[in-house]
């Protein structure tokens, strides 16, 4: 396994643990620690796909949430919300096995 997998994983587990503390409001400066690991998320999920030339529909749901943060960062009530809502839904949908193909 390369280091671009581990990364991608642990920016991806990360970013379950701090939206699930942002969306509580548990730590102010969850928002912005969600925020740059979903970008690590989303950066590396972009490399991983160009370098093994494997764009599958997983990856693209992966990346979805990057939409909810640039909404977030410029002002839209939700924004961060929706971005952790899809990042669940994301992972809801891995469980199940039908995106990774």
């Amino acid at each position: 396994m390369g280091w671009d997998v581990i990364i991608h994983s642990a920016a991806g587990v990360l970013s379950l643990v701090l939206g699930g503390l942002m969306v509580f409001e548990v730590f102010p400066w969850a928002t912005d620690a969600f925020s740059i690991m979903m970008v690590i998320a989303f950066v590396s999920a972009l490399i991983i796909s160009w370098w093994t030339k494997s764009w599958v529909r997983g990856h693209f749901l992966a990346m979805a949430p990057i939409v909810g943060i640039g909404f977030g960062y410029v002002g839209v009530p939700y924004g961060f919300l929706a971005a952790y809502g899809l990042l669940a839904l994301r992972l809801a949908i891995l469980s199940t096995g039908d995106l990774c193909r």
